[in-house]
């Protein structure tokens, strides 16, 4: 995928000590990902955002501070820019081992898992960050790329930018900042969810780690119909499917894991009962791959073929989901018959027709391929 930018930013520290204030519960990276060919009118919609809520300031999460209501309004307004959020959370409570004591080793697990993810879905991406802030971060990070990529290619793959000058790093400050408060133990905003659900159609992926992180940002029991195995079941199979498949080089299953984390995504962080409609599921697959995904490849080479292995997704009327309850599994079942069954009849149909013509000479399906079929006689 050419002509891509990754506009960096990142919140938290490296200290595991959180018995002292000031050492954070998570660390947080995020990447703007837009089309260059589209930077200068990305930037003059930024510019406009930037003008209207903030003046003659600089657009940063720390001047929204805890006024929810003005946030979710900046955010809103940001969601119409043509833009795409690529974030890994790290639950820095989960770094047990003695080594992430030591920055060193810290900064490089963290790279690491950054530098995987985008490099292996962009290999031409080109990383823009802030040159003032997280220091260290930033400079560890820029050896870690030197020390992993083809080095006379360096200077054109990463560059250093002043956020006071560059809009794209303001947004990416903006949504790290928001992340913030829907991860960090001591940022959590009761508003969290509407956060993601504004930003939702901009997120390639919340990478979590460890990966079994799966914490509720909503509470199961707020919802009635929520049935806590059925829910495990359908949310364990697209981890497991993601888990033995988010390596592949094989096109068609690249787009059916990047559909199942955008599935699990809402499940988990936005709403375990709302179904996603067709159009946002291709809309975030096209992104990914930067092209468009047609009607006929969505529903043939990803869901059908998800389903063909195994993972439960539910489906309606209004669009696709993680089975969440015996509702969800009799909507699809429902959902599907209302296409098969008309599809039988008029193979039965088809069949009495023929046997009437034929004087009973001819059967359609007395063959051993439609033994299924025979049942219906």
């Amino acid at each position: 995928m050419k002509n891509q930018l990754a506009f960096i930013d990142e919140f938290g520290n490296n200290g595991l000590d959180f018995s002292t204030t000031g050492a954070s519960t998570h660390f947080i990276v995020t990447a703007i990902i837009i089309d260059s060919n589209n930077l200068i009118q990305i930037e003059k919609e930024t510019e406009a955002v930037r003008k209207k809520y903030f003046q003659a300031g600089e657009m940063k999460s720390k001047n929204i501070g805890d006024n929810d209501k003005r946030r979710k309004q900046i955010l809103t307004a940001l969601a119409e820019i043509e833009f795409y959020i690529f974030s890994v959370v790290i639950d820095k409570r989960e770094l047990k081992t003695k080594g992430f004591t030591y920055k060193q080793s810290f900064y490089k697990f963290l790279h690491s898992l950054v530098d995987k993810e985008l490099f292996r879905i962009y290999p031409d991406i080109k990383i823009v960050a802030d040159e003032h802030g997280g220091d260290e971060f930033k400079r560890s990070f820029i050896q870690y790329i030197k020390a992993n990529h083809v080095s006379d290619l360096f200077n054109q793959d990463f560059t250093l930018s002043d956020s006071k000058s560059n809009l794209l790093i303001q947004i990416a400050d903006v949504i790290t900042g928001t992340l913030s408060k829907c991860f960090e133990s001591s940022k959590i905003s009761q508003n969290r969810q509407d956060f993601l659900d504004i930003l939702k159609n901009k997120i390639l992926e919340i990478r979590a780690w460890p990966t079994e992180y799966n914490d509720y940002l909503y509470s199961p029991e707020e919802y009635v119909e929520f049935d806590k195995v059925i829910s495990e079941l359908s949310v364990n199979i697209a981890k497991d499917f993601i888990l033995n498949n988010e390596n592949s080089n094989t096109p068609a299953t690249i787009d059916q894991v990047n559909c199942l984390k955008y599935l699990l995504f809402c499940f988990q962080k936005i709403n375990p009962h709302k179904y996603i409609p067709t159009f946002e599921i291709i809309n975030n697959i096209g992104a990914h791959k930067n092209s468009n995904v047609t009607m006929h490849y969505f529903r043939s080479k990803i869901i059908a073929k998800l389903r063909d292995k195994g993972v439960l997704i539910g489906s309606s009327f209004q669009g696709y989901k993680l089975p969440a309850n015996n509702k969800d599994l009799f909507e699809f079942v429902n959902h599907t018959n209302s296409y098969v069954e008309p599809m039988l009849d008029r193979i039965l149909k088809c069949r009495n027709l023929v046997k009437i013509a034929t004087k009973n000479s001819v059967d359609i399906i007395d063959f051993d391929q439609f033994k299924y079929l025979q049942k219906m006689k």
